[in-house]
């Protein structure tokens, strides 16, 4: 029986040692994200994006650029969807790397707002990557949420990348 209660409490103590912890960031003013706790803030990355997290250790990267509705039709741009501004963006991003693949476009609802999702992969200096792009509609704002890694761990971080895309509150 001693046994049997020091296997368990093993194997609850391993489980518990792997699961990633997520906090809430609050990004800009107005919304919300949740990142791993091993991804640190930083400014570096992008001098456009308004939430900014990264752990160089494990290659792993995230930037959000919002955009006001209000702002972009000032500049006379106008998108119908989610899905046509992440068309309209990853048109020509990245264009001019070796091996560019662009995955097939997903569409999907999360916390009351309109997704669009879409993998990428390239070459870059000799390194292949993984980007999960994602835009978010809300009523007010347009969001890019551009997180990347080395394509060698797109099977470890993948499933982090995806909670941080449909995380998002405004």
């Amino acid at each position: 029986m001693k046994h049997v209660l020091l296997l368990a409490l093993c194997l609850l103590a391993a489980s518990t040692a792997f699961a990633q912890k997520f906090s809430t960031k609050q990004g800009g003013h107005v919304y919300t994200l949740d990142i791993p706790d091993y991804m640190t803030r930083t400014y570096e990355l992008n001098d456009v994006a308004t939430l900014q997290y990264y752990n160089n250790p494990k290659e792993i990267y995230t930037v959000v650029i919002d955009d006001s509705k209000d702002h972009l039709e000032s500049l006379g741009i106008k998108f119908a969807s989610s899905e046509d501004f992440l068309n309209d963006f990853v048109a020509d991003y990245k264009t001019e790397f070796e091996n560019r693949k662009l995955g097939k476009v997903k569409t999907f609802t999360a916390n009351g707002n309109n997704h669009a999702q879409v993998e990428l992969t390239w070459t870059e200096d000799d390194q292949d990557l993984y980007m999960l792009i994602t835009m978010v509609e809300s009523k007010s704002s347009f969001y890019k949420i551009l997180s990347w890694t080395l394509a060698e761990n797109k099977k470890q971080y993948k499933p982090d990348l995806l909670t941080i895309a449909s995380s998002l509150k405004d």
